[in-house]
């Protein structure tokens, strides 16, 4: 198990948050922690990761627009850099947080950030971690905590939280050997994938009504290694809230045409078991809309059942969300060795 005291402040990307730089963030985590002992291949290409479920209750540093934010995900801890005594790693987890107070035209106008109680979260940190004895150790980190509900409420501009951790962690149990010896398995490698997803999301004002989006996607993949390929892609997106926006600003809205966006892109895959994670960045070559700009971005989770698989994929234009993709897809082609 794993406790680190935090200390941060809510990041003022946009000049509206700036209400909300009261105070300092200050609060702790609590992680419990299973080792990878090299049994599945992917551990051991990954230099045996430690991998985790985090509770964490902050102070967001504006009691009276944010109150406390709480979240719980699953991470991953990659090595990076391994001595006798110390080890760099690079954690990212994924999960739910609740914001404690939110948006109200009424009692709560300043808080321009978040607009749901419920709230996806994002985790990264670097760390350096000194073993003290064979079941202590000290780490010291820095890193970024990320709440959003992808537009599902208004507003929705985000809190992204920079932190400074220290932690200290204690090892259970008995030791154990890690398995090095390869294992030889059949990398379920395909080079197509193309999957179809879907989106609720709102628009300014807020208590807004809600509008559908969804997406249809081809991408073909090259893989790197055994970890990691890149990969190129073309993205069919329908978002039902542009036509609106048209109206609003008194511009033409007929034809159902304008809600239609054409982009491609490029990715990066990294193959954890039968989990995958990939980061897009796609451009537009057509968007009747020009407020978003023309370039577009994917954080994406995807959960692999042979040729059949989900994701969940968080779009963005920057840092501001545009809405969470729920999808289903599936992968042909070539089959790796």
């Amino acid at each position: 198990m794993e406790i680190a005291p935090l200390y941060g402040f809510v990041m003022a990307h946009r000049e509206a948050l700036l209400p909300l730089q009261q105070q300092h963030v200050t609060g702790f985590e609590y992680s419990l922690i299973l080792l990878s002992l090299g049994r599945s291949a992917w551990q051991q290409t990954y230099q045996y990761p430690e991998t985790g479920l985090t509770f964490s209750a902050l102070n967001l540093g504006s009691p009276e627009h944010l109150g406390m934010g709480f979240a719980v995900y699953p991470f991953i801890d990659f090595p990076l850099q391994a001595r006798p005594k110390w080890t760099m790693t690079f954690r990212y987890g994924i999960g739910f947080g609740w914001v404690e107070k939110i948006f109200s035209a009424e009692s709560n106008y300043r808080n321009a950030a978040i607009g749901s109680h419920l709230n996806g979260v994002m985790h990264f940190h670097l760390q350096l971690r000194q073993l003290l004895t064979e079941r202590n150790e000290l780490n010291f980190g820095i890193g970024i905590t990320h709440f959003s509900n992808g537009s599902t409420a208004i507003p929705n501009l985000g809190i992204n939280i920079p932190m400074a951790r220290i932690g200290y962690k204690h090892y259970f149990g008995h030791p154990l050997a890690f398995q090095k010896e390869p294992i030889h398995e059949q990398r379920n490698f395909r080079r197509y994938s193309a999957y179809a997803g879907a989106a609720i999301k709102k628009i300014y004002p807020p208590l807004g009504k809600n509008y559908f989006a969804g997406v249809i996607s081809f991408m073909r993949l090259q893989e790197m290694s055994a970890k990691s390929a890149w990969g190129i892609g073309a993205d069919l997106f329908y978002d039902a809230s542009i036509a609106p926006r048209f109206q609003r600003e008194g511009q033409d809205s007929s034809g159902i045409a304008k809600n239609f966006r054409e982009g491609i892109f490029g990715a990066i895959h990294f193959s954890l078991g039968k989990a995958g994670l990939m980061f897009n960045m796609g451009y537009y070559l057509h968007t009747s809309w020009k407020e978003d700009g023309n370039f577009y971005h994917r954080i994406c989770v995807r959960y692999y059942l042979q040729k059949l698989f989900f994701c969940m994929n968080l779009k963005t234009h920057y840092a501001r969300a545009d809405f969470i993709e729920w999808g289903i897809g599936w992968r042909f082609g070539k089959k790796g060795k």
